[in-house]
């Protein structure tokens, strides 16, 4: 598999720049943060994703202004390279995986498992984010990193290790956390728009899924939902439920976190999270999803009760 070079892409390429459906902190920063260097380097890049919602609040902070609305004309286009962030594999671009597997070349920069395509590869397991990955690529080319660039990798370094709570969080980690922070990152912004802040009507929708909160001693899990009808009850947008997972594990006795979140189309989204030896990426794998050891997803059509037997039934296996 051929290395990534960044700077060996011509710069009369057309270049698209993606990553996973409905993109987390790492996914956007990533890209965002790729933008801006092209931008900066003179290359013209387009960056679009299936957002299936609508960004949430907590992320609208970063230079989404450069995000392109997904159009079906595009799907007449073809691409020189297609750079694939945060994403393993292909089904997971939602309605821009033709678009990607169209492309002439395909990079894709990641930390998950399980990669299963792309004609060229930056990927690394042990890193905390892909934000990480595209650094060290960033680093070694000697590509110049400003403010707002360091603030997307940032972004996706403190979002994907839970603040710098997750086993992921290396030494390496700070490191790189320290350097974006010379380089201009905006710590507080981030910090603030993230988790220091929420709507109220979200608030309120937070504190009806905290009474929801079940125990299970028997594995250690912590388990809340969300109903389709909260979101009307508390006129709210499911956007405003993304981080509820880190309010659902804070229960001391819980070493692995579970929370359902329904969709119109009555399938669940889960979101699972692990502060012990659990492996929530097998559990999600299970279910059709993915993600780490320490914090995973999925998304199935199987009921609520089904599905809480199902991660039970796989927490045993692990124990």
């Amino acid at each position: 598999m051929n290395k990534i070079e960044l700077l060996k892409i011509p710069k009369s390429s057309k270049i698209l720049i993606t990553g996973h459906v409905n993109p987390d902190g790492d996914a956007l920063g990533s890209g965002l943060a790729l933008k801006l260097v092209f931008n900066d380097l003179g290359y013209s890049s387009t960056i679009a994703y299936d957002f299936p919602v609508k960004i949430s609040d907590e992320l609208s902070f970063l230079p989404i202004s450069n995000l392109s609305s997904y159009d079906s004309k595009y799907l007449a286009n073809v691409f020189d390279v297609a750079i694939v962030f945060d994403c393993g594999d292909s089904k997971r671009l939602g309605s821009l995986e033709n678009l990607v597997n169209n492309s002439k070349s395909i990079y894709v920069i990641d930390h998950h498992l399980g990669q299963e395509f792309g004609t060229h590869q930056e990927v690394d397991s042990n890193a905390a984010s892909t934000t990480q990955v595209l650094y060290r690529i960033l680093y070694r080319e000697k590509i110049e990193i400003n403010p707002v660039v360091a603030t997307c990798l940032l972004t996706g370094l403190i979002t994907d290790t839970g603040r710098f709570q997750y086993p992921n969080t290396t030494e390496e980690v700070f490191d790189i956390a320290s350097q974006l922070l010379k380089l201009g990152a905006n710590l507080p912004l981030i910090t603030e728009s993230i988790y220091g802040s929420v709507n109220h009507n979200a608030l309120k929708l937070q504190a009806e899924i905290i009474t929801r909160i079940v125990l299970i001693k028997e594995f250690n899990l912590s388990f809340s939902y969300v109903l389709i009808d909260d979101y009307v009850k508390y006129n709210t947008k499911q956007e405003d439920t993304d981080f509820l997972i880190d309010v659902v594990r804070l229960p001391k006795e819980s070493n692995v976190a579970l929370l359902l979140k329904e969709q119109k189309d009555g399938i669940y989204k889960g979101s699972l999270r692990s502060r012990g030896e659990i492996d929530v990426q097998a559990i999600a794998s299970s279910l059709g999803g993915g993600g780490h050891k320490a914090a995973a997803g999925f998304s199935t059509n199987l009921k609520r009760e089904d599905i809480l037997i199902k991660v039970t039934d796989a927490i045993r296996l692990q124990s």
